[in-house]
This record gives C-alpha cells, sequence and structure tokens, in this order.
C-alpha cells in the first residue's frame, strides 16, 4: 500500500491509502504499485484510476501535470481534478461544441492548439462523469 496526493493550486485534492494506481503520461499508460522503482513523469490530460486498500476503484479527472512516485508515495501535481460526481456533463458537452465551432473560424496555430486542448479536457471529464 502506498500514499497517493492529488495536489491542485488549491492545495490538496485527495489523500487516500492505495494499492493500485494507473495514469497516462506523456509516454503512455501505466500502472504503479507499491514499493516501485522511483519515477517522475508529465501527465497527459486523461483519467487516474486507483484502487484503495479496500479493493475500491476511484476514478478522478486529471488536467495534466507531473507525478513522483518513490515506492511509498506517488504525488500528483496538477493544474485541476475532479470527482466524478462534481462533472456536470451538460456543460462539458456545450464546452466542446462551442471549442469546435472557434476552431473552425481560427487559423491562428496558437488558438487552434488551446481550442483541441480543450475538446480533450472535456472529453476525458465526459468519461470520468459515466463511472459515477
Amino acid at each position: 500500500m502506498f500514499k497517493l496526493k492529488i495536489v491542485t493550486p488549491n492545495g490538496i485534492f485527495k489523500e487516500l491509502d492505495v494499492e493500485y494506481a494507473e495514469f497516462t503520461t506523456v509516454d503512455g499508460s501505466m500502472g504503479v504499485l507499491t514499493d516501485r522503482l522511483p519515477i517522475v513523469s508529465r501527465l497527459k490530460v486523461s483519467s487516474l484510476l486507483v484502487k484503495d486498500k479496500e479493493e475500491n476503484n476511484h476514478v478522478f479527472a486529471i488536467n495534466g501535470g507531473v507525478l513522483e512516485m518513490d515506492g511509498k508515495e506517488l504525488i500528483i501535481l496538477t493544474t485541476d481534478a475532479e470527482n466524478p460526481e462534481d462533472i456536470d456533463v451538460d456543460t462539458a458537452m456545450k464546452a466542446i461544441e462551442t471549442a469546435k465551432n472557434q476552431l473552425k473560424q481560427s487559423n491562428d496555430t496558437i488558438e487552434k492548439t488551446k481550442l483541441n486542448a480543450e475538446i480533450e479536457k472535456n472529453i476525458v471529464r465526459i468519461n470520468v462523469a459515466k463511472t459515477k
């Protein structure tokens, strides 16, 4: 068992004792168990699946970030994290539609990158919300 801490700019979002954590880094999907060799990696906007000591699964939407695992503690630093029950699917779907419409009208590469990131974030949020 190891300690999971999800930290956002607002402080500690979640702190749990877990048996397993599964996430997506910029290099691909990965899972970790207790006593894993140390790792530091960048996270993609994705879901985070963890299994607690009672074998219950928890899923969170993670807005990218950095993780550090030392074998005893997994710390995730992210700009935002959400529980499935806190995600408004209708709002997320509207945000996707708005971003898609703006994407069609934009010629700015930076703006297109931001809009694609907004679409990706809200798709993850909708998928996480469906797990509740």
